[in-house]
């Protein structure tokens, strides 16, 4: 009878434990926290005879059961916390755990200890000569840049590996590499190009402050950058007495600051214990009558971010743009989101006053992220050009031209007219020439409104009529403007395009969206068309309209 008893309980939790996560799994009666980090959503696979054939429906249903059982994020946070707790490691690709409660970036160790550089070029002499090339070719966008009027800089942020090296995990060093922050800070010096680097000064300060310079849980720096800030932004008025607002801060005050740490991407179940009181800044800005806010571009990495969190930047600046890892692009001080294709660079980079290569030492291995050779060949490269020398080097090399304008996009310098030249003495004329045209007429809004009302009328993207309308300026043919009037009923369609293009590109609302579509038993495209139209209306409400 006992064990009739027994084995009823057993069976009944073996069969509560198997029910409950099914039930969860499909009906999400329990709201579970996110896991923080990069999710890949898996659609529940089509059965079809032939898939499950040849074995491919098992493993995309596989797959799916993986990454949507119930509790699957509880089970997870389990299991990391376990890992973490007893043995003192994680299965985040990216972070390692250093002595104590640190934690670092794995690149960053790598860099520390002379690994990372074989990552990424086979022999040092290797590695050598492509941050000659770039040194190169950092210097002579400098001067091409300069000749429209725009500052070009670099900005080295601290590394937190080289700043406190102490809380390492232990590795063997790697003696015959050497340290790519070291090597470009002496080769720009050296080159007369202007940049910071962080990290020595940091190092230096970090035992004369009475609190910790990086958290011991985050990469980032938080209330600290705003120091690094204040010498770059100095820096940059320096360098042609622009008059840019004087940054102005107190003393650090201990608080309890919410931001979001690397910690959070361990996806433990528990906060960690005995970390880095945090600290905040009051942080002011000082413009008088002489003072001129900046237009600035920076293309880098995540150490940006902290500028928007710890600076009134709107104070600061008149307009930002950052160009994340040179792939996305986030314009103004509420980012919105664009692709790179979608924008013109050079109409981008001739609205700077100045552009900053801004980005965490340990990252030079990658260089600049490929922006300064797309800039070279946007300023100095038409499609011409670019057709004539990819011919040339095609046969010069015995290879074909696609693999031709590989080499040239990887390395301008191939290019005569740029190769050898301490500036570039080619221009992409008639390009520049229409980019600095249509930034003319965006600053008329009467102008553009005509240009948005073509949009609709002729089916074209705004950036089509655009280059229309320039090269009827340049080319002194009836403007487009002057033969269009102003219809309110095109024109709202035309915002409605503004705003489903915008949609597009931000990933969230993309999703949440076909979500909607899916509940509505309607297409994406009829779904967003018509919230854009809805949220318009909306506005001309609020406006009186």
């Amino acid at each position: 009878m006992k064990n009739k008893v027994l084995y009823t309980i057993l069976f009944s939790l073996l069969l509560f434990f198997l029910f409950i996560p099914m039930v969860q799994e499909h009906y999400k009666i329990c709201e579970i926290k996110p896991l923080k980090g990069v999710t890949l959503t898996t659609e529940f696979p089509k059965f079809t005879v032939e898939s499950f054939s040849k074995s491919k429906y098992q493993s995309q249903i596989e797959k799916y059961i993986a990454e949507n059982f119930g509790f699957r994020e509880f089970v997870i946070r389990l299991y990391n916390q376990y890992i973490w707790s007893c043995y003192h490691k994680t299965y985040s690709h990216f972070l390692i755990p250093g002595k104590g409660n640190w934690i670092y970036y794995a690149e960053a160790v790598n860099d520390y200890y002379g690994r990372e550089q074989i990552k990424w070029h086979k022999t040092p002499e290797e590695a050598k000569e492509w941050y000659d090339k770039n040194v190169v070719m950092m210097c002579q966008l400098r001067n091409v840049l300069q000749s429209y009027g725009i500052e070009f800089l670099s900005f080295m942020a601290p590394s937190k590996a080289h700043v406190y090296p102490e809380y390492l995990p232990e590795r063997s060093r790697n003696t015959t590499t050497f340290n790519a922050i070291e090597y470009y800070d002496k080769a720009l010096t050296e080159a007369g190009f202007p940049h910071i680097e962080m990290t020595k000064w940091f190092k230096s300060m970090r035992d004369t402050l009475p609190y910790p310079i990086f958290p011991t849980m985050d990469n980032h720096w938080q209330f600290t950058s705003v120091y690094a800030y204040d010498s770059l932004f100095r820096f940059m008025d320096n360098l042609n007495n622009f008059g840019i607002p004087k940054i102005k801060y107190g003393e650090p005050q201990a608080y309890d600051l919410k931001f979001q740490s690397d910690e959070a991407t361990l996806n433990l179940l528990f906060p960690v214990k005995n970390k880095n009181i945090d600290y905040k800044l009051d942080v002011e800005i000082e413009c008088d009558e002489n003072c001129r806010k900046p237009k600035v571009l920076f293309v880098g990495d995540s150490f940006i971010w902290a500028l928007d969190s710890h600076t009134p930047w709107e104070e600061l600046m008149e307009d930002v743009e950052i160009w994340f890892y040179n792939s996305s692009v986030f314009k103004g001080f509420n980012r919105r989101p664009y692709k790179k294709e979608d924008i013109n660079i050079l109409r981008e980079m001739l609205r700077a006053d100045y552009i900053v290569f801004y980005t965490s030492g340990h990252q030079w291995h990658r260089a600049t992220y490929n922006f300064v050779e797309q800039a070279l060949l946007a300023f100095c490269v038409s499609d011409s050009l670019m057709e004539a020398e990819s011919i040339r080097i095609a046969d010069s090399l015995d290879i074909s031209k696609e693999e031709a304008k590989k080499k040239i996009k990887d390395y301008p310098g191939l290019i005569r007219g740029i190769m050898n030249c301490d500036s570039p003495i080619i221009r992409n004329e008639k390009e520049i020439r229409i980019a600095q045209t249509i930034n003319k007429i965006e600053k008329d809004e009467d102008w553009v409104k005509a240009l948005d009302v073509q949009t609709v009328i002729q089916n074209k993207s705004l950036e089509e009529i655009f280059k229309m309308e320039a090269e009827n300026v340049l080319s002194n043919k009836t403007l487009i403007r002057d033969t269009t009037s102003i219809d309110e009923d095109l024109l709202f369609e035309a915002e409605v395009n503004k705003v489903v293009k915008r949609w597009k590109n931000n990933p969230d609302m993309v999703k949440f969206l076909q979500n909607k579509a899916k509940e509505k038993n309607k297409t994406f495209d009829q779904v967003i068309i018509e919230d854009a139209r809805w949220v318009l209306n909306e506005e001309k409400k609020k406006q009186g309209r």
